[in-house]
């Protein structure tokens, strides 16, 4: 996994999908099966960043913060970690510590397609 966040460099995250939209990341995870998720840029703050994840009620999107300190958080109780593939891979054997998601892991990564 490494601990490097490098968002100019996605073909390192492959989960990692960019300047997507809310929209796009539900089109892309419509035929997915719940537990897939993808991580994208957050359309409200530049400086922060989406994990949107279908469940079985639809799809749900989480904001990825960046503490002063440079720790990443999920929501508002997850631990701090040092970088956002250190929160993926944490949950994926972890359950989710938002409302609604509590049963949920992330499982699938919807991978980018690279030609």
């Amino acid at each position: 996994w490494g601990s490097e966040w490098t968002p100019a460099c996605p073909w390192k995250n492959r989960w990692y999908h960019g300047a997507l939209t809310r929209s796009e990341a539900e089109s892309l995870l419509t035929l997915c099966k719940e537990c897939s998720y993808l991580v994208r840029n957050s359309q409200t703050s530049r400086a922060e960043y989406s994990l949107s994840l279908r469940s079985c009620q639809g799809f749900m999107h989480m904001k990825l913060s960046q503490y002063k300190d440079g720790k990443y958080v999920l929501g508002q109780n997850s631990p701090p970690f040092d970088s956002i593939p250190e929160v993926i891979h944490y949950y994926t054997t972890h359950k989710l510590p938002i409302r609604g998601a509590e049963h949920l892991s992330l499982l699938f990564p919807v991978l980018v397609q690279t030609l």
